[in-house]
């Protein structure tokens, strides 16, 4: 099981070594060329986004950092970043068209892009009309058979009614599975909704996905959620029986460094 972000970069081309001789020993030089990313809607139409041209030394920070960032989580965590390794470099990229300054993580300034994984206070609280900020992934769930929702707007929607997630022309959300630390999980089905187009149903075995006692329940999305600038993405759960759940999203927010300055709005 792959578990470096830094190798699977390095296998598809995209991690590459500083010069060895002349005047840029020492550093990492080239660009990768613009390129086209294809993306298969649920009703099988094809959108197509720019991917802006981005320095190798740009790709081999994230790759460093992602791994930095990764060293002391779960395995399974570790692995799920690693496998889409290629896809977070690629949606960098993609929003890089706007923002136009490369991807510089935790050094970056201004218009640079870093990442940030997710965490309960970026999310609505869906158990809550209007817009209002999750303080925790935990939900007690007391009215069930119910459907929620674990992605959506921050906005004066009702309960489980809110509008679809929309980003902003300098900004990406990369969903690619679920853990469910619970001792009573009641998640039992996911759907995405991504440009109004509703996927297959997935179904959430958490308790199959129990491998060792030191591995957490864990579902991988069979296709990871990417919402690129400016389009809108809703994730749908469903809860069977009353329970306490704590369904927590695993991915990471693609984001200008000047927009990461606020501690508490962040």
């Amino acid at each position: 099981m792959q578990t470096s972000v830094v190798e699977v970069l390095r296998a598809a081309g995209l991690y590459k070594e500083p010069d060895t001789t002349g005047e840029n020993k020492g550093r990492v030089t080239g660009r990768m060329a613009e390129q086209t990313l294809k993306t298969i809607l649920p009703n099988g139409e094809v959108t197509e986004h720019v991917m802006a041209e981005i320095e190798y030394s740009d790709l081999r920070v994230l790759g460093d950092e992602l791994d930095i960032l990764l060293a002391y989580e779960n395995p399974v965590i570790q692995h799920i970043f690693a496998k889409n390794a290629v896809a977070i470099a690629n949606a960098i990229r993609v929003v890089n068209v706007q923002t136009s300054s490369g991807f510089k993580g935790a050094i970056g300034s201004g218009r640079q892009l870093d990442i940030l994984m997710f965490r309960p206070e970026q999310f609505q609280d869906p158990a809550v009309a209007g817009a209002a900020i999750r303080t925790t992934w935990v939900r007690i769930i007391g009215a069930a058979p119910q459907t929620g929702q674990i992605v959506c707007a921050q906005d004066a929607g009702g309960i489980d009614t809110h509008g679809a997630l929309t980003m902003t022309p300098w900004e990406a959300f990369l969903l690619f599975g679920f853990a469910n630390p619970s001792l009573t999980p009641c998640t039992t089905a996911i759907q995405i909704t991504y440009l109004a187009q509703a996927s297959n149903i997935q179904n959430a075995y958490f308790g199959l996905s129990q491998v060792t006692d030191s591995y957490f329940p864990f579902v991988e999305l069979k296709e990871p959620l990417v919402i690129y600038p400016q389009e809108t993405g809703i994730v749908q759960v469903r809860y069977p029986f009353n329970a306490t759940d704590e369904l927590t999203p695993v991915g990471l927010w693609i984001k200008m460094s000047q927009n990461l300055r606020a501690l508490a709005t962040i």
